[in-house]
């Protein structure tokens, strides 16, 4: 039995009910996180959709329409080497808005190698042969890259994710004149908010000066992709049945 965990207002998540639905499979079940987060969290679940086989999450974050077809199917996917793994990585780490706030803020990759559940099912290492040896090859290169060359993406998960926040709460996205209107201070303490986790991670221990750096950086790019960002947010949402999970 494969179960996934799904948000009911993830286009991700509601696409792998469609496609479940579609193939007929009655060997895959569904969580709803928004319903059981501590049990999501405590699997080690940061994204969603997350999928868990006897009793371990296997894969979350990013994958591609083969990878799902291939989960559903067979139960695997291919990964063929440490170096695609890492690069699965790094995409997981920029499509899941928990990690990349947090990870942006903080400006500090390494900071994902204290889970190893989560380093290994978004990863893909699972599936990797010799895949025990990637945890260690992962923490090195977590280490090594250079936060500047993911910037931009935690930059655009970041933008649309607020996108989706004002959507949620609102019912409308601000255009860029009503943020200009508002001011950045809002927007620091929205992202400040979202990337902590309770009192657990609270990014005030780090250099503050850095971290508000940083938050001006996503505040200017914030005001430069909105008003191209909104209609795509906007589609997607209208697209997700509220009634589906």
């Amino acid at each position: 039995m494969l179960q996934v965990y799904v948000h009911p207002r993830c286009s991700e998540s509601f696409h792998v009910y469609q496609l479940v639905t579609e193939l007929g499979l009655l060997n895959v079940s569904f969580v709803n996180t928004e319903l059981d987060p501590f049990g999501a969290l405590s699997k080690g679940v940061f994204a969603v959709p997350a999928f868990e086989k006897d009793g371990k999450i296997i894969l979350q974050g990013w994958f591609t329409r083969e990878d799902l077809l291939s989960l559903l199917k067979e139960g695997v996917i291919k990964v063929s080497s440490k170096e695609e793994a890492f690069e699965r990585l790094l995409r997981s780490v920029t499509a899941s808005f928990t990690v990349a706030s947090a990870v942006y803020v903080v400006g500090d990759l390494s900071i994902v190698s204290g889970s190893p559940e989560y380093v290994m099912s978004a990863s893909g290492a699972f599936f990797l042969s010799g895949g025990e040896e990637f945890l260690d090859y992962a923490m090195w290169k977590l280490r090594e890259t250079e936060f500047a060359s993911i910037e931009e993406k935690l930059l655009r998960s970041i933008a649309a994710n607020f996108a989706r926040d004002a959507y949620w709460l609102r019912g409308s996205i601000p255009t860029r004149r009503e943020l200009e209107n508002m001011g950045s201070g809002f927007f620091e303490t929205w992202l400040a908010a979202r990337a902590s986790i309770g009192r657990v991670f609270v990014p005030h221990s780090y250099a503050w000066e850095d971290v508000r750096e940083r938050m001006k950086r996503a505040w200017s790019y914030l005001l430069e992709h909105i008003d191209e960002i909104s209609p795509r947010v906007r589609e997607e949402q209208e697209g997700i049945p509220r009634d589906w999970i």
